[in-house]
């Protein structure tokens, strides 16, 4: 699909994700299995996707959207989705269950939704889950964890995490180049075991624990489009029944910040806006002044888009015209690196 951005958006830093504490709350998993090339995902189903993402908030759900064709799709996407019985797209899961969506009954299902949830996150879990991320300039390392709260008499429990991208700009059928996607599901930690490891079999002590590390690796090529700011990371506990999967308790923990192993440029702002005839234009805020800097637009697919050297920039407003070839308008990434360190910048070039 799409190959990792070059290494230098992470050069001189480490991702920070706060421990996370074992949850003691019950969660719930809603999935939208989607494709961008199809049409009615853009238009009933966008709408639905609304729906949920608004009368979700707040609340004990993880709610991410399964690529499972076209160009966001990913091989953990496809195989998740493909663990949901269901033909054809968009279709909507509680949990597992189909929920059986449709353009005329869009106000039923979202009040369906709405009950399904109140009455499932109103329960005391069985197990509860959380994690830790890092990332060491190479790499983002994982640790899973669960605590059985009860005991249990059987059971087969797979424990796995994931990397969501927030939001992203990028094509959507009906609604054109600009559509803002969120919670695509990206890619597992535990590589083609996208189920993550198995961590008990059988019957389980309550206060027991079990932990499961994982690695995405950054040091060559990979399946990773547009890493920036914005990414979460989702922990599922799955029951594994026959050969199916069902949530059993989840989490989901955004990744707050990119903070400096050395002097990383921390507070540079930039927004961009296409001119025309093979130009953008940076506004560029800085706190400090940056001398002899060099300044990078890549595209969504790590490609280099334009690069300028010997940059000044001052305190404060500035201003920058990069000389690019014709672009469409969309997602793409500014990196600032000088000798104070690096930055780089999701923007929406418009």
């Amino acid at each position: 699909m799409k190959k990792l951005l070059l290494l230098a958006f992470f050069s001189f830093a480490t991702l920070s994700m706060n421990a996370q504490e074992i949850s003691n709350d019950q969660w719930v998993l809603v999935s939208k299995k989607t494709a961008d090339w199809c049409p009615l995902c853009g238009q009933w189903g966008w709408t639905f996707k609304n729906y949920l993402l608004e009368d979700q908030q707040d609340l004990d759900v993880v709610f991410w959207m399964l690529h499972y064709s076209g160009g966001l799709m990913t091989p953990t996407a496809k195989a998740i989705s493909d663990n949901f019985p269901a033909s054809g797209q968009p279709v909507f899961f509680f949990d597992t269950d189909n929920m059986n969506v449709g353009s005329n009954n869009l106000d039923v299902k979202r009040q369906e939704f709405k009950d399904v949830i109140q009455g499932a996150t109103g329960f005391t879990p069985f197990a509860g889950v959380g994690s830790t991320a890092t990332f060491d300039g190479e790499k983002i390392t994982t640790k899973a964890k669960v605590k059985m709260f009860v005991d249990l008499e059987g059971g087969d429990y797979w424990l796995a995490s994931y990397l969501i991208d927030d939001e992203l700009i990028a094509p959507q059928a009906t609604l054109g180049s600009m559509a803002v996607h969120q919670n695509i599901l990206l890619h597992s930690f535990n590589g083609s075991n996208y189920f993550g490891e198995n961590v008990s079999t059988g019957a389980v002590d309550g206060g027991e624990e079990f932990t499961v590390d994982g690695v995405l690796d950054y040091s060559g090529q990979t399946d990773i489009p547009d890493f920036a700011d914005g990414y979460s990371v989702v922990t599922v506990l799955w029951s594994k029944i026959g050969n199916s999967y069902t949530p059993f308790n989840l989490n989901r923990q955004p990744i707050t910040s990119l903070v400096g192993t050395s002097d990383v440029l921390k507070n540079i702002d930039v927004t961009a806006f296409h001119l025309g005839a093979g130009q953008i234009n940076l506004s560029i805020s800085s706190d400090q002044k940056i001398d002899n800097a060099s300044v990078l637009l890549f595209d969504i697919n790590g490609q280099t888009i334009a690069t300028k050297k010997a940059v000044q920039i001052n305190t404060g407003a500035n201003q920058l015209v990069l000389e690019t070839q014709e672009l469409t308008l969309g997602t793409y990434i500014v990196v600032v690196e000088s000798e104070l360190g690096s930055r780089s910048i999701k923007v929406s070039v418009q």
